[in-house]
């Protein structure tokens, strides 16, 4: 090319006409390259070990929105679950709606006390309702990478509009950036002399150049062997065949990379039922890591102005603002002292404002990207004026304990302190101890006082004034060691065998019970169990010990710490004879009931019989027979009227000796149409887990029934009722079996007693609630049933002895046989344990 052509074109690369190839040309290879490298940087770090996920729904946004890639590693051992990091999970399939195991990419926002932890999406208002075990991360979250998922989320849900236009608009570009934004005449504008224009006509006139450097220029040409050869690159470009072949090899690349990884693995989020999502952003996370905040500690107590400091870091984003709150005891609503878009702070609070006593302050820090983190709480009390705060002891006392006393704002008075107590309620005050001096500490003996609950307080004194602490309500003392007693397992024992024992304790409860064993002659006892709850029994298999005596006790340990051991049973373990015993199939059996046994001899099993009869009656009559295990069958209980049953299984060995297992007792053959199918409660208050005004029970039936046998005269309209709140140990249930019932003043309502399993009242206390009563139908399965709901209001008596349970548990609901369908069939007296999700109530 002369001199001459590279002139015209540069000329025509920045006319009017050349000006648009060449941005559409530029255009198109941006677009290429931005997606070859997200294409690659989705693919290259498998190289790593790690592995991508393509976002499959918008839980995340605005942070991660669906179609992005992300990239995951594994979580060593070494590592941390991370707290305010993102991971990828496998959620179980009874936490997915439908039922299908899936890949969960959401925040961990939580550690719960179990070792679970608590996640969610961004966008969600609400936490997943199902906890996460570290052991269900297949990967953290260390990469994003917008968009390059799309095509495979296209593909996933059948969308081909976008996929084709994708595809079009790709080829397009590939094609555009081949053919279009090349410099004029690149292509071969000029001819074999090399000086004609495009369009056929002379160029203007030229100046003419030095002579010199236009012979120096011919020399240097002429002396470059390889000119022809790179001269040979431009014209096998012009080739349309060759520029074909490139884009079709360009655009095959693009959609292998993009397409490869897009689908290298998929991971969905589910949404709660109240979302808080922007609109949709395919923006990569700038931050995904919450800040880290810190409450200075103030102190004890506070009076006056205080200072409260409170600082903040975020490495990703910076900090936005910090608030500042404070919490008085007792309520739940908190009040912001004060706000700083800063990272440090330090607030004056004006503690005359609020009234004294206790309060909980906490910091809240929240950075540029939108992610917030709250302080541990800090506990503090405020005392402008003289506070006498006693230190509460533990809810069941015995033996010695110590009480402490602080007065808070005393300044320079010399004050005397006593603690006082009461019988709880009667209001009648007794001295326990005096201190004329701080520290005001003394020990309370609880010997020298009944096993009874009792009300404390402290009082100072100076000159004429006295002051009183708040009252320590319902401390009880239990210096009663509770009773303990073994149940004869019988002997000899052998194969695996039920060890059972009572116990109850007059005052605070039982809090547990272990079972115990240890060989003749020795004086080392094994735990078999530990019990927490009645029946105090549990199963043992007496094959994992030698064939030997051995010696069986009790250990029972009340909830103030009394112990007591239950005499020893001496029995002798034998597994070298036969040995059979019938799995106890449960007290309510209805529909086919599978049975099994467990049999074993040393001269070999020939065969294992399992046999029915009426309760307390030898006619005994044969269901099925064994010659293999596993030894058992299926009981067809329609085939039987019901009522009551035992249960057994024979042995007979290959010598042809029978041995006939324990009684399984007075099974209950229940197999009435209507029954118990569902118990379930709401939180309507302020408390999770505590029972208040606003919470509700519902009691479901498998069927409609008459309201007015639930209670008569009722038509299932709204009725006044009472629900009764029992602590466990008023029925020798234990700590953890609270009770609640539905009662109507002058007549009866038949909705038997649901068991909480959980410690709701105070010990040995009866609360009693008003209530409203109302029966509608729901359908489930195309079949009709009654839906009884018991809605809390005010507590009518005893509200002082309600508590916050912390547990999750199963409720069991035992409901009557009064209440009948509509067809007149009473209801089967089979108890039902609460389904769903393991979860706290009301």
């Amino acid at each position: 090319m002369s001199l001459d052509t590279k002139d015209s074109a540069g000329t025509a690369l920045f006319s009017a006409d050349g000006w648009v190839p060449f941005v559409v040309g530029m255009i198109a290879r941006v677009y290429l390259g931005i997606s070859l490298s997200l294409a690659v940087i989705a693919l290259f770090p498998a190289l790593l070990g790690w592995s991508g996920s393509v976002v499959q729904s918008g839980s995340m946004e605005p942070h991660i929105s669906p179609g992005d890639v992300v990239l995951t590693s594994e979580l060593s051992d070494a590592e941390p679950v991370p707290v305010g990091g993102v991971v990828a999970y496998l959620s179980p399939a009874e936490a997915e709606p439908d039922g299908t195991e899936k890949t969960r990419l959401h925040r961990v926002v939580g550690a719960n006390n179990d070792g679970t932890y608590v996640t969610a999406g961004d966008a969600n208002v609400d936490v997943d309702s199902t906890p996460m075990k570290r052991e269900q991360i297949s990967g953290r979250a260390r990469v994003l990478v917008p968009m390059v998922g799309l095509p495979g989320l296209w593909m996933t849900h059948g969308t081909f509009p976008q996929i084709a236009i994708w595809s079009v608009g790709t080829l397009l570009a590939v094609g555009c950036a081949i053919y279009l934004g090349g410099a004029a005449g690149s292509g071969g504008a000029a001819g074999s002399g090399g000086s004609a224009g495009s369009n056929g006509s002379t160029p203007a006139p030229r100046p003419q150049r030095d002579n010199s450097k236009n012979r120096r220029r011919s020399r240097s040409r002429a002396a470059s062997p390889s000119t022809g050869q790179v001269a040979a690159l431009p014209a096998l470009w012009a080739n349309p065949r060759a520029k074909g072949i490139a884009a079709f090899i360009l655009a095959a690349i693009i959609a292998v990379l993009v397409i490869l990884g897009a689908t290298a693995g998929t991971s969905a989020a589910a949404f709660t039922s109240v979302t808080s999502t922007p609109a949709n952003s395919w923006a990569a996370a700038a931050d995904w890591n919450p800040p880290t905040v810190a409450l200075a500690d103030p102190g004890t107590s506070v009076k006056d102005t205080a200072a409260i400091s409170a600082t903040a870091q975020d490495a990703e984003s910076g900090i936005r603002s910090i608030d500042v709150e404070y919490l008085r005891d007792g309520t739940t609503t908190w009040t912001t002292i004060c706000s700083a878009t800063t990272a440090t702070v330090t607030c004056q609070w004006n503690t005359k404002a609020v009234p004294d006593g206790g309060y909980s302050l906490r910091a809240r820090a929240t950075d540029n990207a939108g992610l917030a983190s709250v302080t541990a709480l800090r506990a503090t009390t405020v005392a402008n004026n003289l506070l006498v705060v006693l230190a509460s002891p533990a809810e069941a006392v015995r033996g010695s304990i110590p009480l402490s006393t602080s007065l808070l704002g005393a300044a320079n008075t010399l004050y005397s302190v006593r603690v006082e107590y009461s019988l709880a309620g009667a209001n009648k005050w007794s001295t326990l101890c005096i201190y004329l001096a701080a520290p005001y500490n003394c020990t309370w003996n609880t010997a020298l006082t009944a096993n009874e609950t009792y009300d404390l307080r402290a009082v100072a004194v100076a000159g004429l004034t006295t002051t009183y602490s708040a009252v320590v309500t319902d401390i009880t003392v239990d210096n009663l060691a509770p009773t303990v007693a073994m149940t004869d397992p019988g002997t000899p024992l052998s194969g695996v065998r039920t060890l059972a024992a009572t116990s109850t304790d007059a005052h605070s409860g039982v809090a547990q019970a272990s079972i115990q064993y240890a060989r003749t002659g020795t004086s080392t006892w094994a735990t078999v169990c530990t019990v927490t709850e009645s029946p105090y029994s549990c199963r043992f298999d007496t094959t994992t010990v030698a064939d030997a005596g051995y010696s069986f006790r009790a250990i029972s340990v009340d909830a103030a710490g009394n112990s007591s051991t239950s005499a020893t049973l001496s029995r002798t373990v034998d597994n070298t004879v036969a040995s059979v015993s019938l799995d106890d199939p449960g007290a309510y059996v209805t529909g086919t009931v599978p049975l099994t046994a467990a049999a074993n001899s040393t001269a070999g099993v020939a065969s294992v019989r399992i046999q029915v009869a009426p309760a307390g009656t030898t006619t005994w009559s044969t269901l099925c027979s064994v010659a293999a295990p596993p030894y058992g069958c299926s009981w067809n209980t329609t085939a039987f009227t019901d009522g009551t049953y035992d249960l057994r299984a024979i042995l007979t060995d290959r010598n042809g000796k029978e041995t006939i297992s324990a009684t399984v007792a007075a099974r209950r053959v229940d197999n009435s149409p209507l029954r118990a199918a569902d118990v379930r409660t709401t939180n309507g208050g302020a408390t999770q887990g505590r029972l208040e005004t606003g919470d509700s029970i519902s009691f479901v039936y498998s069927q409609q029934v008459s309201p007015a046998t639930v209670t008569p005269g009722w038509a299932g309209a709204a009725l006044p009722v009472t629900v009764r709140l029992r602590d466990g140990n008023l029925l020798g249930l234990g700590n953890s079996q609270d009770v609640v019932d539905v009662q109507r003043t002058g007549s009866s309502v038949n909705l038997g007693s649901v068991n909480l399993k959980q410690n709701y009242a105070k010990n040995r206390k009866t609360i009693v609630f008003n209530a409203t009563m109302t029966a509608t139908t729901e359908t489930v399965g195309g079949v009709p049933r009654t839906v009884v709901t018991v809605v809390l209001g005010s507590a009518a008596s005893g509200g002082a002895g309600v508590r916050t349970s912390g547990a999750a548990a199963n409720m069991v609901w035992t409901p009557t046989s009064a209440v009948t369908s509509t067809a007149g069939v009473a209801c089967s007296l089979a108890p039902l344990t609460e389904t769903g999700i393991l979860d706290r109530d009301f």
